[in-house]
């Protein structure tokens, strides 16, 4: 699962995975923007059927690896 989280969070931020890791933040990833953190959003809530709460939203913001826990937490 976490592969595939990965894998589409690069996706949709036009990175490679390699990018990517526990560490990574918007300050790191320069295609983390606000608007792409909505892209995201919507991307893994379509792709997973699941639904994120609007302050879950703001906390995955913090890092890759808060983003890739909610997400596991959600998919369980």
């Amino acid at each position: 699962m976490e592969k595939e989280i990965r894998d589409l969070f690069a996706t949709i931020l036009q990175i490679t995975p390699d990018e990517i890791n526990d560490d990574s933040t918007p300050k790191t990833v320069k295609t983390w923007d606000s608007l792409n953190h909505l892209n995201l959003i919507v991307a893994f809530e379509e792709e997973f059927s699941i639904d994120i709460e609007p302050e879950e939203i703001k906390g995955m913001m913090e890092s890759f690896k808060k983003f890739k826990s909610i997400i596991l937490q959600k998919t369980g």
